[in-house]
């Protein structure tokens, strides 16, 4: 069964620089579907993935709509969640990950791989409230009929010069049946040392210091380009939400591997 191409849809896309790019370096992924609102980064996926249609926002989608990916990936935004906003959670109009939810129940894929920012596991649900949004969340998937995994990984690890920690979560329909398993820590340090890097994988520490280096969104700014710039600063937004390819690598690998010593039952 690993050797079978898994269809790819992505949810919440950005500019594609995440899963779908990750998917073609893994191999073995087919993207047969986007889905972004954002006017910029929708063109920017017309010229990276011509050919693959762009659904458009996510809590839109209508009920019944079923497109029966094998693996459904997605980056909600993660202003809802992060450690520098104001944490509203499921009060936030920004958060799509009921609509991701959604999608995953109706279509029930085998696998799905998300990813947010680390401050989603200790993100109280709503502002005052006990349970926490990440509790909410693996309850509603599990709920849906699967079981969810997750690490934190930083690109630091990659060597990297900004400390970008992903949450990085992946999914198993409870139709899938294993024949045995390996521990996910264990594929992952395999990876990191493949690389070349040895950095530890879930570092609270950036490969660099320095103020412009904890985040990415820096690195996009071209010299003497004045802050204003409508386009570039487009860009340096598009590029600071972007998830590094190399850590989408990494949920996408574990994907083809349960997939390799899966059957799927009807």
């Amino acid at each position: 069964m690993g050797e079978k191409q898994l269809t790819q849809f992505d949810l919440c896309s950005g500019v594609g620089a995440g899963f779908p790019l990750a998917g073609i370096k893994v191999g073995g992924f087919k993207l047969i579907g986007l889905a972004e609102i954002d006017d910029y980064c929708s063109n920017i996926l017309s010229k990276r993935f011509p050919g693959i249609p762009n659904y458009g926002d996510v809590r839109e989608f209508p009920s019944g709509r079923c497109i029966a990916p094998c693996c459904v990936t997605a980056s909600p935004p993660c202003p809802s969640f992060s450690i520098q906003g104001k944490r509203l959670g499921a009060d936030d109009p920004r958060d799509c990950f009921p609509a991701v939810v959604r999608i995953i129940e109706q279509w029930q894929p085998a696998y799905f791989a998300i990813e947010n920012v680390r401050g989603l596991l200790n993100c109280p649900l709503r502002p005052g409230a006990k349970e926490s949004y990440f509790g909410f969340l693996l309850s509603s998937f599990s709920r849906c009929g699967y079981d969810v995994e997750w690490r934190v990984v930083s690109s630091g690890a990659f060597g990297a010069p900004f400390l970008r920690e992903r949450l990085l979560m992946v999914g198993k329909s409870h139709r899938v049946v294993f024949n045995g398993t390996s521990a996910w820590n264990d594929q992952i340090r395999e990876q990191l040392n493949q690389a070349g890097n040895f950095e530890p994988w879930a570092s609270n520490q950036p490969s660099l210091s320095g103020g412009i280096f904890r985040n990415s969104a820096g690195l996009d700014r071209p010299a003497g380009v004045p802050s204003g710039d409508g386009t570039i600063r487009r860009r340096r937004q598009a590029l600071g939400n972007a998830l590094d390819p190399r850590v989408g690598a990494i949920a996408l690998r574990r994907v083809q591997y349960l997939h390799s010593i899966a059957s799927i039952r009807a």
